[in-house]
């Protein structure tokens, strides 16, 4: 297995993984490809994009961007996601490994993400030695917007 940059080129294809396996529960996702496609168009400019291949086949994904907190940059990771029949065979840590990488690389000290606190991967996640943030509150608020 390698990790790469993934190439503009694969966006359909990584759009597709990244669209059936959030679909699933406890995320859920009810998004169209054409939509997954324009986020990533977006994290191809500003972020990172790496792919997992076997024999040429994208197998994982990680997406991830920078941002300048106060206390210094920090990585942000948008979406991980591993092909349903290749998880638990270590391509996500090799996946969080290379973002990890990348941060020591740029003197970056934290890395922060964001999930569903029904998934499974949050055991995943405390495994590779992340923390739940007790005081962090994700709000939201839908804007209707004129049609």
């Amino acid at each position: 297995m390698v990790i790469r940059k993934a190439a503009k080129r694969e966006i359909k294809e990584i759009a597709k993984l990244m669209l059936k396996e959030f679909s699933k529960p406890p995320f859920n996702e009810n998004a169209s490809l054409k939509a997954v496609i324009k986020s990533l168009n977006f994290y191809f400019k500003v972020g990172k994009v790496y792919v997992a291949v076997i024999d040429k086949r994208i197998i994982g994904i990680v997406v991830f961007k920078v941002e300048q907190y106060w206390e210094g940059p920090v990585v942000i990771i948008e979406d991980l996601a591993i092909k349903e029949e290749f998880k638990k065979q270590g391509i996500g840590k090799k996946l969080m490994d290379n973002v990890e990488a990348y941060a020591k690389k740029n003197k970056i000290r934290a890395v922060y993400f964001k999930t569903n606190r029904k998934s499974p991967a949050v055991k995943f996640y405390k495994k590779q030695g992340y923390k739940l943030k007790k005081e962090v509150v994700s709000m939201e608020k839908k804007i209707k917007l004129k049609e």
